[in-house]
């Protein structure tokens, strides 16, 4: 069922929790200690910035901003606004100074906002608008003097900033024209989406509480978030129109599964739920009229009375970066729902993987790219691993997941297929590497699935991210 409809108990138990810790806050106001409380529990940065796009339901902003210094490279992400009045005012094109405030537990917002610079205004029922045209206002950030005003980028970071169309999966290639991609031959996309904004989505479970390892239908619709229509369209990401991550709350169920597009746009798909408890499920998709996007829902199991906060994951990095993992058996009932061509996989199976994994830089550095780079032998025999078979149009796939579930990342290896050339035809391997962002310090698992023989093999590690 989802998060809005948990039992009595749960609900009781968080608004308690919430009640002592605000007795506890008041406790400490009282005696003078509470700002030192806070104040050792957050991080706060400079931040300067231009509004790509508004989101007044979800109290976020899209932002291109400059380097974060001591935190964060530039960039374009979107940011919880807590200052009701700010979001308010907030519009496209607004020029901001801000408080970036980040927690130890990796939670962070904006406060404190200031505009520099308005951008445009819609007209008003009687056409007028309420900004000055005419004042020479600075446009520090985008380089462009007076009130000229141009749009800024929706993505930053490219090698030609003046190109209109990108890869999703190589931020750096830019082009004045649609085409292909030079490096994986994707389909380049408009870096400025008709509608910027998140998408939302409509999820219906049935049984409507499922039991743990029994079988569960989910139905998801995606809408747009400016009429409320149901979105039939979709780009092809990888070979599929919707890519779904469901993970358990303690991180030891993770699906990287498929549903199907049926008649009226939506997606269906069956599948079961291992572990009884709250389970966090990531629609990852790409809409025609929007921009790549991967969304976040909650699904809880029947039997479950636990506790939202208390239950989150604790993690420990791993210390041992070498493991050996046993391989799902695909068939041709499961293969699709895998994301597997069932035609270029081998006849007969392949043994255990022994799986390496090096970071670069290590540690791991928040605010900056990282590369995962991973070796592949053969369990048995001790040699590299030569025969990977292309997977939803990659070598392998990566899901990076924050220890409280809400920073996730999918990630692809830099080395490429041909997509020129049937999946059958090709085999990779042994050495594969991952570029990945992470946002914020803490601690993270990472999930790594890769192709051989008639398997999906699935590694996952938990790694810790270094504050800059």
């Amino acid at each position: 069922m989802a998060i809005n409809k948990l039992n009595r108990r749960t609900v009781m138990t968080y608004c308690l929790s919430l009640l002592v810790a605000g007795a506890i806050f008041h406790i400490f106001s009282s005696q003078g200690l509470a700002a030192g409380f806070v104040q050792g529990q957050v991080e706060r940065y400079e931040f300067r910035g231009v509004v790509v796009s508004v989101d007044k339901s979800k109290n976020r902003a899209t932002i291109k901003h400059e380097a974060v210094k001591g935190y964060m490279e530039a960039m374009t992400m979107p940011f919880l606004i807590k200052d009701q009045k700010a979001m308010d005012d907030l519009r496209a094109e607004d020029q901001i100074v801000a408080t970036l405030v980040v927690t130890a537990e990796g939670a962070s917002w904006l406060e404190n906002i200031k505009f520099t610079f308005r951008g445009p205004v819609e007209p008003d029922a009687a056409g007028a608008k309420k900004d000055e045209e005419g004042a020479d206002k600075p446009y520090w950030l985008m380089g462009s003097p007076g009130n000229k005003r141009v749009a800024p980028q929706v993505v930053s970071n490219f090698d030609d900033p003046a190109g209109q169309y990108t890869c999703s999966m190589h931020l750096n290639i830019r082009s004045n024209t649609p085409g292909k991609c030079p490096r994986c031959g994707m389909d380049l996309i408009s870096v400025e989406p008709l509608i910027p904004e998140e998408f939302n989505i409509e999820f219906d479970v049935m049984p409507k509480t499922p039991v743990p390892n029994q079988k569960v239908r989910l139905h998801l619709s995606v809408l747009n978030p400016r009429n409320g229509v149901l979105v039939k369209q979709f780009a092809m990401m990888h070979d599929k129109l919707f890519h779904l991550f469901l993970v358990s709350q303690d991180l030891s169920d993770f699906q990287h599964i498929h549903p199907q597009q049926i008649e009226d746009g939506s997606f269906v798909i069956e599948t079961v739920l291992k572990r009884p408890g709250l389970y966090k499920v990531f629609a990852d998709f790409y809409p025609l009229e929007g921009a790549p996007q991967m969304l976040q829902l909650h699904l809880a199991t029947s039997g479950w009375e636990g506790d939202v906060l208390a239950e989150q994951a604790k993690l420990t990095p791993d210390t041992n970066m070498i493991k050996t993992v046993a391989g799902l058996h695909v068939t041709p009932e499961n293969a699709d729902k895998l994301g597997v061509e069932f035609a270029a996989i081998e006849a007969r199976p392949a043994g255990d993987l022994k799986i390496e994994l090096t970071l670069d830089p290590a540690p791991l550095i928040s605010g900056k790219t990282s590369t995962l780079k991973y070796r592949l032998t053969d369990a048995k025999t001790g040699q590299p691993v030569n025969d990977l078979i292309p997977y939803l149009s990659a070598w392998g796939h990566m899901l990076i997941l924050s220890e409280d579930q809400s920073q996730p990342v999918h990630a692809h290896p830099e080395e490429q297929i041909d997509l020129e050339k049937p999946a059958a035809g090709q085999r990779g391997g042994p050495d594969l590497s991952f570029d990945a962002f992470f946002p914020f310090p803490g601690n993270y698992r990472v999930w790594a699935q890769f192709l051989r023989g008639r398997q999906v093999y699935t590694v996952a590690y938990d790694v810790k991210v270094e504050r800059l």
